[in-house]
C-alpha cells in the first residue's frame, strides 16, 4: 500500500489542534476534579457508613489486623460472622481500602483518604474515557465529549464519597479498554500482555466482564482487521498486513497470561484457605433470590430459615423460581427479566436524592445521555462493525446483571457505553450538519 499524503490544509489543521486538544482535556480534568473536590468537601465531615459500604469498611480492618479475609454483613442475622475465611466478594477493593488503612493508621482518616484518591482516580477516568474511544475509533470529538460527560455526570461524580467499588471499576475498566486497543493497534506482544492484566486488575473489582475476555479476538476474526498506527492519528499509511488466524491465538495466550497472572493470587488463596477453586467470587445467591420476584410481589415471603445466609441453597431456589414462574406466568416473568429489571436499573439515576439541590440536573443529564446514548449505540453499530463490537460489552453486562436483583447502582458501568452513543450522535449530527452548510472540519465553506 503507497504512503497517503494528507491535503497540505488539512495536515496545517492537525497541527494547530494539538495544542487546542491538549488545553481542552486539561480543561476537562480540572473540570473534573473540581466537582469531586466539592463533592468531597460536601460530606468530608460524614463518617456514617451503611450497608455494603461498612461491610467493606469492617472487612478492610479485619484484613488489616488479623489477616483473615472475610466479607460479612454487619447487622444482619444471616450474613455470616467476623473472623471467618469465605469468597464473598472479589479482593480488589477490599485489598484497596486495606492498604490506605494501613498506610494511615486510622479507621476515620483512612475513609478522607478513600475519598481524595477516589475523587482523582475518577477525573483520571475522564482522560481514559477520552483515550479508549479516541484510541477506537479515531476521531477527537466523541472522544471529547465522552470525556466530558464522564466528567460531570454528577453519579459519578458523587460516588466518589462512597466507599464502594464502582468508581474504581469504572477506571480499571476503561484502562483495560485503553490498554487493549493501543495492544491491538500495535501488536506490540508486551501491550498485550499488559492489557491482559488490565483486565485481570477490573476483574478483581468487578468480575462481571470475565465472560468478554474473548470478544476482541472474535471481532479480530470476523473483520480481519489490518495491523496499524495509532487509531487516533488515522495513518493508514502505516497498514503492513493483516492479522493470521496464528497470530490471533499468540495474541489470545498473551493476553490470557497477563489475566492469569492477576487472578492466580486468588485462586491459590481460594484452594489453600477455603479448599476448592473459586474463579470470582461466591456471593451471587442472595442476589440472584432477590431478583426473581416480579415487580417485589411477595418478596421473600416464601423463602424457608433453613436456606437464609446459605449462597448455594439460595442459588437453588432462585433458580427452582424462575423455572416455576416461566410454566405458571411466563409472560409475567420475560416481561420482568428483560423490560422490567430494565426499566428499574435506568428510570432513576444512582445517588440522585444524595445532593437534593442538583436532583433535577442530576435527573435531565441522565435522561439526555439515556435517549441521545441508545438512538447514538443503534446507528453506530449499524455504521461500523468496531462500535457494534464495543457495546456489545454493554449489552452482555446488561444480560447478565438482569438476572440478579436489579438497582440503579448497577447502571454504574453501562451509563459509560451509553455516553459513548450519545457522543457519537453528536457527532454524526454535527457532521450532517456541516455537509448540509458545505463546511469542512475547521468551520470554513469548501
Amino acid at each position: 500500500m503507497g504512503k497517503i499524503i494528507f491535503p497540505e490544509e488539512d495536515m496545517t489543521d492537525r497541527k494547530k489542534m494539538k495544542p487546542a486538544l491538549c488545553a481542552v482535556l486539561i480543561g476537562i480534568f480540572l473540570l473534573a476534579l473540581v466537582l469531586r473536590g466539592m463533592a468531597f468537601l460536601r460530606f468530608k465531615d460524614n463518617m456514617s457508613l451503611s450497608g455494603d459500604a461498612r461491610n467493606y469498611w469492617l472487612m478492610s480492618h479485619q484484613l488489616a489486623d488479623t489477616g483473615i479475609y472475610g466479607y460479612w454483613y454487619d447487622g444482619n442475622p444471616y450474613g455470616g460472622s467476623p473472623g471467618v475465611s469465605n469468597a464473598r466478594v472479589m479482593p480488589g477493593y477490599p485489598l484497596f481500602l486495606t492498604l490506605v488503612y494501613k498506610v494511615v493508621g486510622d479507621p476515620w482518616r483512612q475513609i478522607t483518604a478513600v475519598r481524595l484518591i477516589q475523587a482523582f482516580l475518577g477525573s483520571l477516568s475522564a482522560l481514559l474515557a477520552f483515550a479508549a474511544v479516541r484510541r477506537i475509533f479515531g476521531k477527537d470529538l466523541p472522544a471529547v465529549l465522552t470525556a466530558l460527560l464522564v466528567a460531570v455526570y454528577p453519579t459519578y461524580v458523587l460516588s466518589c464519597t462512597l466507599l464502594l467499588t464502582e468508581g474504581l471499576g469504572l477506571f480499571t475498566m476503561l484502562l483495560y479498554f485503553y490498554a487493549a486497543a493501543l495492544a491491538f493497534d500495535t501488536g506490540n506482544k508486551y501491550l498485550h500482555l499488559l492489557a491482559g492484566m488490565a483486565f485481570g486488575l477490573h476483574i478483581l473489582v468487578r468480575p462481571t466482564l470475565l465472560p468478554l475476555f474473548i470478544v476482541p479476538f472474535i471481532y479480530l476474526l470476523i473483520s480481519g482487521r489490518k495491523k496499524s498506527g495509532p487509531i487516533g492519528f488515522r495513518n493508514p499509511g502505516r497498514a503492513i498486513g493483516m492479522y493470521t488466524t496464528g497470530e490471533i491465538g499468540k495474541l489470545f495466550f498473551l493476553q490470557l497470561a497477563g489475566l492469569v497472572v492477576v487472578m492466580a493470587p486468588w485462586w491459590i488463596r481460594n484452594l489453600v484457605t477455603l479448599g476448592s477453586l473459586i474463579i470470582t467470587a461466591k456471593g451471587d445467591g442472595n442476589a440472584l433470590l432477590a431478583g426473581t420476584y416480579p415487580y417485589w410481589q411477595d418478596y421473600f415471603q416464601d423463602i424457608p430459615e433453613s436456606i437464609k445466609g446459605v449462597n448455594d441453597a439460595q442459588r437453588e431456589w432462585a433458580i427452582r423460581r424462575i423455572i416455576n414462574g416461566l410454566k405458571t406466568e411466563p409472560w409475567l416473568y420475560i416481561k420482568w427479566f428483560t423490560w422490567g429489571k430494565t426499566q428499574h436499573t435506568f428510570g432513576t439515576p444512582y445517588l440522585v436524592n444524595l445532593v437534593p439541590e442538583i436532583k433535577k440536573v442530576h435527573e435531565w443529564l441522565h435522561n439526555q445521555i439515556l435517549w441521545f446514548g441508545i438512538g447514538g449505540m443503534l446507528l453506530h453499530s449499524v455504521r461500523q462493525l468496531k462500535g457494534f463490537y464495543l457495546y456489545l460489552y454493554g449489552l452482555i453486562i446488561l444480560g447478565l446483571q438482569l438476572l440478579f436483583i436489579p438497582d440503579p447502582r448497577y447502571a454504574y458501568q453501562l451509563m459509560f457505553f451509553l455516553m459513548v452513543g450519545a457522543a457519537f450522535l453528536v457527532d454524526q449530527i454535527l457532521e450532517l450538519a456541516r455537509a448540509l452548510l458545505g463546511l469542512n472540519k475547521s468551520g470554513w465553506t469548501r
